[in-house]
């Protein structure tokens, strides 16, 4: 009996350590998948933190943009989203007047201000600026009205005053608004990566909690055999 609940034991110990062992490899994954998420927000939290210290931080650090549309509003505003908010500051942006009767954009180009939030003093701005499809830019430009221009998501380019753009390199406050939206996205991943992580920690947690308590009853279960084994002997010595 003693020899048979050895062998049973041993199973035990073979089954929790196979157990353990196929679990292992997606708890590493899950541990990598994580450091490369961090990683990678670390690295932009760094670069959006670089200018931090400005005494009058730029515009562009109030707004937040729909992913998808900030080469639009790098292209639409270039160097303008580099001002300040802060009426302090040497260049600023100040609240606009009511612009209730500013002409409207071409039928079919949509407001750029209905993808932009964070600050209302670029809005009457942004309600002059409407984003089209490429195909569709030069024909509208000849509708638009003094101080109206067009975009597309990719950032080409249109003015009422007759400049165009061609779709390029993205600008930096693009750039900027573009790493803030993918930070937002990777606080996101970085969340589910960690329920991951623990999930398959638990579980192999458990497994190796199971192995050492498979060992134990091996350990004991040898013990018990080897007392059988020598009360035999004894047993056999007195007959």
């Amino acid at each position: 009996q003693a020899e048979r609940t050895v062998a049973d034991a041993e199973q035990d110990v073979t089954a929790a350590r196979e157990g353990e062992n196929a679990r292992q490899p997606a708890l590493q994954e899950a541990k990598a998948a994580l450091n490369r998420l961090e990683t990678e927000a670390q690295t932009l939290a760094k670069m959006l933190n670089a200018g931090g210290g400005d005494l009058f931080p730029a515009v562009v650090e109030q707004m937040k943009v729909d992913k998808g549309y900030e080469a639009a509003l790098g292209a639409a505003l270039g160097d303008d989203l580099e001002a300040s908010s802060d009426a302090g500051a040497p260049m600023h942006w100040s609240i606009a007047i009511d612009g209730y009767d500013d002409p409207a954009l071409p039928q079919g180009a949509e407001p750029l201000s209905r993808h932009v939030t964070g600050t209302e003093l670029l809005k009457r701005r942004l309600d002059q600026i409407g984003l089209v499809d490429a195909v569709d830019g030069p024909g509208l430009m000849k509708a638009l009205k003094p101080g109206q221009r067009l975009v597309t998501l990719d950032g080409a380019l249109w003015r009422w005053d007759g400049f165009v753009a061609a779709a390029d390199a993205p600008s930096a406050a693009a750039q900027r608004l573009a790493q803030r939206n993918r930070l937002a996205e990777l606080d996101e991943e970085i969340l589910r990566a960690k329920g991951e992580r623990n999930s398959w920690r638990r579980d192999v947690d458990a497994l190796v909690a199971a192995l050492d308590t498979a060992r134990q009853s091996e350990r004991t279960c040898r013990e018990d055999w080897r007392k059988a084994q020598h009360a035999i002997g004894a047993a056999q010595a007195e007959l």
